[in-house]
C-alpha cells in the first residue's frame, strides 16, 4: 500500500512539472524574426540606452 502512495506522489509531481513546463515554455522565433533581430543588433538599434 505504501508503494501505491509513492507512485501516486510521483505521478502528481511529474504531472505538475509537465504543466509548469507547458506554461513557461517560450515560443521559438521564426527565421525571419531571428534575421530582423540580428540586423537590428548589427545596426545598433537594440533599443538600449547607454
Amino acid at each position: 500500500m505504501l508503494a501505491y502512495g509513492c507512485i501516486a506522489v510521483l505521478f502528481l509531481f511529474v504531472a505538475s512539472q509537465a504543466v509548469l513546463y507547458w506554461v513557461r515554455r517560450k515560443a521559438t522565433p521564426s527565421p525571419a524574426d531571428i534575421d530582423a533581430r540580428l540586423v537590428s543588433i548589427v545596426n545598433g538599434e537594440s533599443g538600449r540606452t547607454p
